[in-house]
């Protein structure tokens, strides 16, 4: 039961973290990597981190979206200025998922900047969802899983 309320409670930290950035799961997951070994719960924590973070980031998806529709709604269009990489997502899905992927994963550029560009980009709901949450997995897998792996080399 103590370990269902800890992957709970990852899980609305995300949850909350997707919404205001300044909450770090980062330092959660690694506080709790570095007093406890279970490798197998530490991929459970990774992966109910990566869920929460991307329920929140869905809905600044989704709030990207509907501003592109307001914004053409409007009378007089006109171009927002982005970097080149950023621009040329607009016009490939591929590219728009490989942005979406490393955003998650590596946090460039930020994914709290990516998450309501890759909704005016027209990207489809579920590919955001599976390459953020992809990316997302591997990035707290990884953070999770060093202080053990430090530990390992420690001994």
């Amino acid at each position: 039961m103590t370990e269902l309320a800890l992957v709970g409670g990852i899980f609305l930290l995300a949850l909350i973290a997707g919404f205001l950035p300044l909450i770090s799961v980062e330092l959660a997951l690694i506080a709790y990597a570095a007093t406890h070994g279970s490798t197998g719960l530490l991929l459970a924590l990774a992966v109910a981190a990566a869920a929460g973070m991307m329920v929140g980031k869905t809905c600044f998806f989704l709030g990207g979206r509907s501003a592109l529709d307001w914004h053409e709604r409007r009378s007089r269009p006109r171009r927002l200025r982005l970097p080149r990489f950023l621009s040329r997502a607009t016009s490939r899905p591929q590219v728009a998922a490989a942005t979406v992927f490393v955003s998650a994963a590596t946090g460039v550029p930020p994914f709290a900047v990516v998450s309501p560009l890759a909704g005016s980009w027209r990207l489809r709901l579920s590919s955001f969802f599976v390459m953020g949450f992809a990316g997302k997995s591997a990035r707290f897998a990884g953070i999770a899983l060093v202080p053990g792996a430090l530990t390992a080399f420690h001994l």
